[in-house]
């Protein structure tokens, strides 16, 4: 297998599973509803949803950086969210999302492994540093979506169980 094969590979396992850690994108948004995807909570500035569109927009950024484009980077981050209103909105988010990945994923697995080791002039880092901090980009953000989705659970019980008494 090609290395860079080898890191799409990588790429895919965070979104879609069969990974070392057992946990993925895929699963853990499975079961998060649009409101629970929207809470802001007091451990974070960014809502799963935020998180996930923030993904997103890294993703095409790499993916246009690999195609010779600077996309710039503004100072929001790529955490421009729009407030959803609906499970429709919340599914077209997570199916835009997991598609930029699907993106780059046929990218990078389409790149000749003597290209990873160019040096990407937008950000002064090789390719393949670049595409292993995608990699570990996704695995740090899906770590606090799994953190937040638990938060978020917790405070509805409590507020569930109280409201009860």
């Amino acid at each position: 297998m090609q290395t860079s094969a080898a890191i799409a590979l990588q790429m895919k396992e965070v979104y879609e599973g069969g990974n070392w850690s057992e946990v993925d994108l895929a699963a853990t948004l499975a079961d998060i509803t649009w409101a629970e995807a929207n809470i802001i909570t007091p451990v974070s500035a960014n809502s799963i949803a935020a998180i996930l569109i923030h993904l997103q927009f890294y993703n095409n950024v790499v993916k246009d950086r690999l195609a010779g484009i600077n996309t710039a980077i503004p100072d929001t981050n790529g955490f421009d969210v729009p407030k959803m209103k609906n499970a429709a909105d919340w599914k077209l988010l997570q199916q835009n999302s997991f598609a930029s990945a699907l993106a780059l994923m046929d990218v990078v697995s389409a790149l000749p492994d003597e290209k990873l080791f160019e040096v990407l002039t937008s950000s002064g880092v090789t390719v393949y540093k670049t595409l292993h901090g995608v990699v570990e980009h996704a695995y740090y953000h899906l770590g606090q979506i799994v953190m937040l989705k638990k938060i978020i659970r917790t405070k509805l019980r409590i507020e569930e169980r109280n409201n009860s008494l």
